[in-house]
């Protein structure tokens, strides 16, 4: 379920208007579904409302089944059409009628058990590692500037697969972290934990994903991307998309508590600048390996690599 808002302010008597509008809820879900009635012919529609007074607000929460929309605009035109009657209920004015990407009734977890004998050379090796792995997310549970870098880790997977199939990945991160500071501190949004032989992992997040309207039909990139998958619902997309995000997360610890996250990122970079200084696909790869060698890892390095490598091939 998507939820969405309409803020009331200048209410006279919230208690009395908070009693009014659920003693109404029949009448206010049947108005929304009136305002959106394509979406209840294919099953979907408003399903409960919620009121809240928080500060000087009296707000009224919807929250609406979208099925295979992310469902923005079926929110906003909901919560347009019983603006008018939760005024008149409340004797307030609205502030503002809109969709909330905080999609905490629309949650997706992953789980994933992985062999610490798999982790390594050697059972004390991998051992450590797991014990590693464990460590590092809980400093994430605890410190939210390493929280902050553990959760974009994880957006690195979600991210693409996010952008890749159509949907909106700025939304995705809003409500997410949100959900990562759920409880007042911001946390970690996946957790690794030792049981037995495994390296238990799980990660749950608020996933507003769509596998129709806006540009999903429009965009061939899009659509490829939807046949590689095999075209899945909206519920099986999530679901891969926090698996992807788990498995980022995984990998971006592993490194992180052995070798090191720097030795990959120079990796990367290395091969970007040998593709800078002007190298061919096929000898992007060699010039990547002698950068790394090198003291100074730089365009100008790479590109005097490069001038090497092509002399050598003329003399040959």
């Amino acid at each position: 379920l998507m939820i969405g808002q309409v803020a009331l302010y200048d209410v006279p008597d919230p208690q009395a208007a908070l009693e009014k509008i659920l003693a109404e809820t029949e009448s206010i879900l049947s108005l929304a579904n009136q305002a959106h009635p394509s979406i209840v012919k294919r099953g979907g529609g408003a399903r409960q409302i919620q009121v809240d007074i928080k500060d000087q607000f009296l707000i009224v929460y919807l929250s609406v089944d979208v099925l295979e929309a992310m469902g923005a605009n079926i929110l906003n035109t909901m919560l347009e059409g019983i603006k008018d009657y939760l005024e008149e209920l409340s004797q307030g004015q609205a502030l503002m009628a809109i969709l909330s990407n905080y999609a905490s009734q629309s949650l997706v977890t992953a789980r994933c058990r992985i062999a610490i004998s798999s982790l390594g050379t050697s059972a004390a090796l991998n051992q450590e590692t797991a014990k590693k792995i464990a460590l590092a997310s809980q400093l994430a549970q605890v410190d939210t500037y390493r929280a902050a870098t553990h959760n974009k880790g994880i957006f690195n997977g979600i991210d693409t697969l996010v952008v890749a199939t159509g949907n909106d990945w700025r939304a995705v991160e809003a409500g997410a972290h949100a959900y990562a500071a759920r409880d007042g501190q911001y946390r970690g949004l996946s957790t690794w934990t030792l049981e037995g032989d495994y390296l238990l992992g799980q990660m749950t997040l608020p996933l507003p994903i769509a596998t129709v309207g806006g540009s999903i039909g429009l965009n061939p990139k899009v659509q490829a991307a939807f046949d590689i998958l095999g075209h899945p619902d909206a519920r099986t997309l999530a679901s891969l998309i926090v698996a992807t995000g788990l498995c980022q997360n995984f990998a971006a610890l592993r490194a992180l508590v052995t070798t090191g996250i720097q030795a990959g990122h120079m990796k990367l970079q290395a091969k970007s600048l040998a593709i800078l200084a002007g190298a061919s696909e096929e000898e992007a790869d060699t010039i990547a390996q002698q950068l790394r060698k090198e003291k100074h890892t730089n365009l100008e390095t790479a590109k005097q690599l490069l001038a090497q490598l092509r002399d050598k091939e003329k003399e040959a």
